[in-house]
C-alpha cells in the first residue's frame, strides 16, 4: 500500500506555486531575453563601443540581425583571418598589429574615432561599405605612446578603410638630411 500515491502527492512541483513567483519568473526570463543579445554584442565588440550595448540593449537586437544576415562570401570573418590580413600588409613596417576587434556601425553613416600616434591625436573618418568593420590595435615602432589604432578593415570585402602609414611623419621631415649641420654652407658665388 505505501507504493501507492494519491494524486495530490504527484502534483508537479509549479503547480502550487503562488502568483507572485510566476511573476518573478517572467520577469527574469524576459530579461534574460532582453538582455541576451547585449551579452554577445559586449563579447565580440571593440571597447569602444561595446558598453553603449549594455547601455542601450535595444540597438543589440539590430547587431544580432546583421549578424545572422552576414553574406557568405564575407572575405574577413573571423578576426583571426582580419589579423593574419593586417600582419601580411605591415610586414616589414613599423607597423606590429596586436588586436582586432570588431566594431558594428550605423548603416550608410560615416564612422569618426580619435587615436593617438606619439604625441599627436588624430581624428579621422571612414566611409565603411557595411555595418561591420575590423578595427586593428598596434605597436608603432619609433613613435612613443601606447597601442593605437592602425588600420581599418571592411568585414565583407576585405578592403583596408584605414592604414596609419598614411599618418605618419616622414622620416625626411622629421630628421636633417644627411651631411645637414646647423650652419650654412658657403656659396660659390661672392
Amino acid at each position: 500500500m505505501q507504493t501507492q500515491t494519491t494524486q495530490a502527492q504527484r502534483a508537479p512541483l509549479f503547480r502550487n506555486r503562488n502568483r507572485r513567483f510566476w511573476v518573478a519568473v517572467v520577469a527574469v526570463v524576459a530579461l534574460v531575453v532582453f538582455y541576451l543579445p547585449s551579452l554577445v554584442a559586449f563579447r565580440y565588440t571593440a571597447a569602444p563601443q561595446n558598453t553603449g550595448f549594455l547601455t542601450h540593449p535595444w540597438r543589440s537586437w539590430s547587431f544580432v540581425a546583421t549578424a545572422l544576415t552576414v553574406p557568405g562570401d564575407s572575405r574577413l570573418k573571423t578576426s583571426g583571418i582580419a589579423l593574419r590580413r593586417a600582419d601580411a600588409v605591415f610586414r616589414g613596417s613599423a607597423v606590429d598589429p596586436h588586436e582586432v576587434r570588431l566594431l558594428f556601425l550605423r548603416a550608410g553613416r560615416p564612422y569618426t574615432f580619435t587615436h593617438r600616434i606619439g604625441d599627436r591625436t588624430l581624428t579621422t573618418t571612414i566611409r565603411p561599405p557595411y555595418r561591420f568593420v575590423w578595427q586593428v590595435s598596434g605597436h608603432i615602432d619609433g613613435v612613443g605612446g601606447p597601442d593605437t589604432v592602425v588600420a581599418m578593415l571592411d568585414y565583407r570585402s576585405g578592403r583596408w578603410l584605414y592604414d596609419v602609414r598614411h599618418d605618419l611623419p616622414t622620416p625626411a621631415a622629421t630628421e636633417p638630411a644627411s651631411g645637414s649641420t646647423d650652419t650654412p654652407s658657403p656659396s660659390s658665388t661672392p
